[in-house]
């Protein structure tokens, strides 16, 4: 058989597609466009749409149902126009004013479908980065707006009393409920309560990109609620089980005084009534103003009252439209139609610690004793914030940095200030000024317990030249400064996910991943940082080292270009204690890699020698073949090294070949990149 013969025969069972008839297509174009008469669809964003699923279908093979995929055209094609409004005359907003909600009813398409197929949707069609962050982006703020839902069903059914004359939330009972005599019931108590929450972090969303200033912020909306059910007598909707009832509140001569039930909620109360008597209050005085709101503005009471309950809440809801048809979002409203526990498909996975990595477990604290208890997303936040905060009292170099002088302090404070700048320019929330400085006090305390390592580890040198030495090290501190502040966005659990910090301060994957031990190994010192913060730094360590360290315009490959070849292999980097910043790298991706092929071959039951010579064969592409790595995924080149053990080492007609080779194929549907053909 000729060499062509063969590379036909090894391809034919891994390439596969279907074959699309032109009565398919015929039938999906009716499809497609009944789908945008029903959307009242513009021609250019139809035929936009139409094309890129033409486009996408020639290259990739879009198994299932053929609507979903056209939904996912779509949305795309709304998000790359523009609509004029009638603000201004250059005022614009982002997409065709579609709603998100609409496309996906008509689809019949879950928000759990909806956020799957975007992303695969993202990769098939090759769309911008700028685009695929968006999704990103959009999929995280709903994930913080489902967990805060969760705790909002939780706090509300504890304050609040559904009266034995009403049934109690269900499914779209809000929007069909006819209540007779002008009082405000216990559904649409519940309905002005979400919806003053969701109009309130959109009028300032630049103050609420996280989950626990956006959780503050929801229970100042539930406290002033309670409060004006309090000013209304409406004994029937207050659960007498609540701890924070005032004494008195049953009693005929009852007056409503402003009560504050903050610290029955909230960890960081403080916080939080700052919150209540700065930024919310300059919400509601806007909602006031702007007749988003009626009632009285100075006690922001009569919110409730017969005459304004029912027109707040239209009001409320025709201001929420608005914004969510501006901006393209999820319609967060469809949370209040079902019971917190009803969304089986949705889960707050986005918000929970990574999986344990799997390189450094030793540095990982021990669990702590609640660990078997269910995650909560809202605490675990904020006990991280309170973890960083218990060092918010250092705000300058410490007395043992100072011994360096004041000339190489001034140079760092310089270095600092314009990180600082950086961060303020890029970071879209007004807390930008406490998030940095809450980092910069970490900071402060790190580079102490650094420099004081160093010292006890190098007792000949002189003190004040290793001090001026390391502070002048303008990478140093500048990627120190962005860990801590990835530390601190990682608490707050802000929209902003990794890597976001290094785009915001120009830092390298490459740099930052050389920090990352030293901060773990210093901020563990006396329970620093907790399990939860470590384990995300050693999970971006992870990223750096198996994909973001190898982008083309990484300054790895200039270190590579001028190291000799081929370059060393593990045991060359384990045995050399002079090893430059190059071998230290490498010794990390070979532990990495050796992990996760023991991890892989476990998992596709391939046992005896396997994890061996397909680590030979991995190291050898490494070593070798260095390029391969280029602007790819270190997994790919572990799933081509089993593969072509696979190919040589098992026999082609056996049970196990046939298994392996499916499950690699199912794997490497889930990375971002094609597989390099070796």
């Amino acid at each position: 058989m000729s060499n062509d013969g063969q590379e036909q025969e090894l391809g034919a069972e891994v390439v596969s597609g279907a074959v699309v008839t032109d009565d398919t297509l015929e039938i999906t174009k009716a499809k497609y466009t009944n789908l945008c008469r029903e959307l009242n669809m513009d021609s250019q964003t139809e035929e936009d749409g139409w094309s890129m699923y033409l486009d996408v279908g020639q290259r990739c093979v879009m198994e299932g149902d053929s609507t979903m995929w056209l939904c996912c055209a779509l949305f795309a094609a709304c998000r790359r126009s523009s609509t004029p409004t009638v603000i201004g005359q250059d005022a614009m907003v982002r997409g065709n004013c579609v709603s998100l909600n609409n496309l996906l009813r008509c689809c019949q398409m879950s928000i759990y479908d909806f956020k799957t197929k975007i992303k695969q949707w993202c990769d098939m069609a090759n769309l911008t980065k700028e685009f695929v962050s968006e999704i990103a982006v959009l999929d995280r703020k709903f994930s913080i707006t489902f967990t805060l839902y969760k705790r909002f069903r939780n706090i509300f059914d504890k304050i609040f009393n559904c009266p034995p004359n009403e049934k109690r939330h269900s499914k779209y009972s809000s929007l069909h409920a006819n209540h007779a005599n002008g009082k405000c019931s216990y559904i649409k108590l519940d309905d002005i309560c979400w919806r003053l929450f969701l109009c309130a972090k959109n009028q300032k969303p630049s103050t609420t990109v996280d989950l626990v200033t956006s959780f503050n912020l929801m229970i100042c909306c539930i406290d002033l609620i309670y409060n004006n059910v309090l000013a209304e007598r409406r004994t029937d909707l207050i659960n007498p089980k609540f701890d924070g009832l005032p004494s008195n509140w049953t009693e005929v001569d009852f007056r409503a005084n402003p009560h504050c039930i903050l610290s029955y909620f909230c960890d960081m109360t403080e916080e939080a009534k700052a919150m209540k008597a700065t930024t919310f209050r300059e919400i509601m005085s806007s909602f006031f103003q702007t007749k988003t709101i009626y009632g009285h503005e100075r006690t922001m009471l009569g919110l409730l009252s017969n005459e304004n309950f029912e027109r707040n809440l239209k009001s409320l809801n025709i201001s929420y439209e608005q914004y969510v048809l501006s901006v393209g979002e999820f319609d967060e409203r469809i949370l209040s139609a079902y019971d917190a526990s009803d969304h089986t498909n949705l889960n707050d996975q986005a918000l929970r610690p990574p999986a344990t990595p799997l390189t450094r477990k030793q540095d990982l604290p021990a669990q702590p004793a609640m660990a078997g208890e269910k995650f909560e997303p809202v605490l675990n936040a904020t006990n991280n914030v309170k973890q960083l905060r218990a060092f918010d009292r250092i705000t300058e170099p410490t007395d043992y940095v100072k011994q360096a002088g004041e000339e190489v302090n001034a140079k760092l404070l310089k270095i600092i200030e314009g990180i600082k700048s950086k961060f303020l320019a890029h970071y879209p929330s007004g807390e930008a000024k406490s998030r940095f400085r809450l980092a910069k006090s970490f900071y402060f305390y790190l580079l102490d317990q650094i420099l004081q390592a160093e010292i006890k580890n190098k007792p000949e040198f002189d003190l004040k030249r290793l001090l001026v030495q390391k502070i002048s090290l303008v990478n140093f501190n500048i990627t120190l400064m962005a860990c801590c502040v990835e530390l601190v966005l990682e608490a707050y659990k802000t929209e902003l996910k990794f890597p976001w910090v290094l785009k915001c301060f120009s830092i390298s994957a490459f740099e930052f991943q050389k920090i990352i031990e030293i901060v773990v190994r210093h901020g563990s010192h006396e329970g620093c940082l907790n399990r939860s913060l470590i384990k995300h730094l050693n999970s971006i360590e992870e990223t750096c080292l198996e994909r973001l360290a190898w982008a083309s315009d990484s300054p790895v490959w200039d270190m590579i270009a001028t190291a000799p070849k081929p370059l060393p292999t593990h045991y060359d980097v384990n045995c050399d204690r002079t090893a430059g910043a190059l071998q230290i790298f490498l010794r990390k991706v070979y532990l990495l890699g050796w992990l996760r092929i023991l991890k892989l071959c476990s998992e596709l039951s391939v046992v005896d020698k396997a994890p061996e010579r397909i680590w030979h064969i991995f190291e050898h592409s490494i070593t070798q073949k260095t390029d391969l790595m280029k602007d790819r995924h270190l997994d790919q080149i572990i799933m081509c090294a089993i593969y072509i053990y696979i190919r040589v080492s098992v026999h082609r007609s056996s049970p196990s070949h046939s298994l392996c080779l499916s499950l690699i194929d199912a794997l490497t549907q889930e990375l971002p990149m094609p597989l390099p053909l070796l």
